[in-house]
């Protein structure tokens, strides 16, 4: 267990667990932490032709989605009335600051098939989409439709991406409980299967280096037995030992070649949201991402979903000014210049990044966010009335997609965080800017006299 240890102790621990595959100030020319970011050429492609209330207009196209799904016999039970998802919320975990737990489960009407799904990913195809990310609800390698769905997206083309905590891939009996039947017998096997996806990037959970502190954030930390899946429904939550199980994903996806720079970056650190009180571990798990090709997302105002708002009044009260969070970013960036990680010059051009240190939130500017129930939204960082939009069930997408704010946006690649307007203010972008800046000023300063 990696607690009541130094930073120091533990980061050499990771050292070992995954080895480096670069060194400081010798990444290659071009080096960037893309995580699920568009590229320009995505985002700045020509309008197109789409029939948008039954006359055909030119708009500019809708590049990714963020989508939910459920296997197709649990959104059977909940239309039955078997189950109510609402109660009984379709996960294994118990994250206490789970993003997804919303009443919109019990639309159970308006609730979707996997496939219904894949006509709203067909609609968006139209109109260009590219890529998506599975958000939820619940977690997808506890779905046993995955394949089905992987498959689906494949023949589409769609480049996906999937959050998932992992514990699947880290814990043979937990892959053996979900995938046994599909002749599927431990986490290694598992990994080896998502792999042959070309098409994959996993987005891996990844808080701390600190097993304590990362049991918590999922809600391990006293659990004594895992989760036990009964016909699509859980009658016992939670995940013993999870940082270990985790971590055990992490090697499996790495020995499976997910961080080998051949094939991009399709792994990604998830560590949202992280505390304002780790700031001495949020630079060292920045850098030892970086050297091992691995992005890592790190936002301690992101968490998601109708609970961000809690988190946003709790940072708020024991950092009015923003302090802390300025600080944090400010350490991020100092440790990506001081290893060669970003130059000054990257920094300048993309400008200060929500998803502190990796390339800017481009998702709200070029796509949208589609519920269970067909709600489309603003991204998963708002579920309010205000950054709701239309339901796919009563409009077509394209119509919602040239309609919306997002749209209104226009083709940028940093669109900071439109989400986050009280947890993270543009005043930590321009203040951290600043701050580089002036560092920048006085080291060359210093390097003249």
């Amino acid at each position: 267990m990696l607690m009541g240890q130094t930073l120091k102790e533990v980061e050499s621990y990771y050292d070992g667990l995954v080895p480096a595959i670069y060194s400081p100030n010798k990444f290659p020319e071009g080096f960037i932490l893309k995580h699920w970011s568009l590229d320009p050429e995505i985002i700045h492609r020509p309008m197109i032709d789409a029939v948008v209330d039954g006359s055909t207009t030119a708009i500019r196209p809708i590049s990714t989605l963020d989508l939910e799904f459920l296997s197709n016999e649990t959104v059977r039970l909940a239309k039955n009335g078997s189950i109510d998802l609402v109660k009984n919320y379709p996960c294994g975990l118990k994250c206490p600051g789970c993003f997804s737990e919303e009443s919109i489960y019990g639309d159970i009407k308006n609730l979707m098939f996997w496939q219904e799904v894949m006509q709203v990913v067909d609609d968006a195809k139209e109109i260009g989409l590219k890529t998506a990310k599975f958000l939820g609800p619940g977690e997808l390698f506890q779905n046993p439709d995955i394949f089905d769905i992987l498959d689906s997206l494949n023949r589409r083309g769609i480049e996906f991406s999937i959050f998932t905590k992992g514990a699947e891939l880290g814990s043979d009996d937990l892959a053996r409980q979900v995938y046994g039947g599909f002749g599927i017998n431990s986490a290694k096997e598992l990994v080896k299967k998502i792999a042959e996806y070309g098409n994959i990037k996993i987005l891996l959970g990844f808080n701390s280096f600190f097993s304590d502190r990362q049991d918590k954030m999922v809600g391990s930390l006293r659990t004594t037995s895992d989760y036990q899946m009964v016909n699509g429904t859980f009658d016992r939550r939670g995940v013993v030992n999870y940082t270990e199980k985790r971590n055990q994903a992490l090697v499996n996806l790495v020995n499976a070649g997910f961080n080998d720079p051949e094939g991009g970056q399709r792994l990604t650190l998830i560590a949202d949201p992280v505390g304002l009180d780790q700031t001495n571990e949020i630079p060292s798990m920045y850098r030892w991402a970086a050297l091992r090709n691995m992005p890592i997302i790190i936002t301690p105002t992101m968490e998601s979903g109708p609970k961000s708002i809690g988190l946003s009044m709790y940072n708020l009260r024991i950092d009015p000014v923003h302090l802390t969070l300025i600080n944090i970013m400010e350490a991020i960036y100092t440790t990506a210049l001081e290893n060669g990680i970003l130059s000054i010059e990257q920094i300048k051009e993309e400008g200060i990044s929500a998803y502190f240190g990796t390339k800017p939130c481009d998702q709200v500017a070029n796509g949208l966010f589609v519920r269970l129930n067909g709600k489309v939204q603003m991204c998963p960082g708002r579920s309010d009335n205000s950054a709701t939009y239309g339901n796919v069930h009563q409009e077509p997408l394209a119509k919602i997609w040239i309609n919306s704010p997002n749209y209104k946006l226009g083709s940028i690649s940093n669109n900071w965080c439109p989400a986050k307007t009280s947890g993270l203010p543009s005043i930590v972008q321009e203040e951290a800017m600043s701050r580089l800046l002036r560092k920048q000023t006085a080291t060359r300063v210093r390097s003249i006299t």
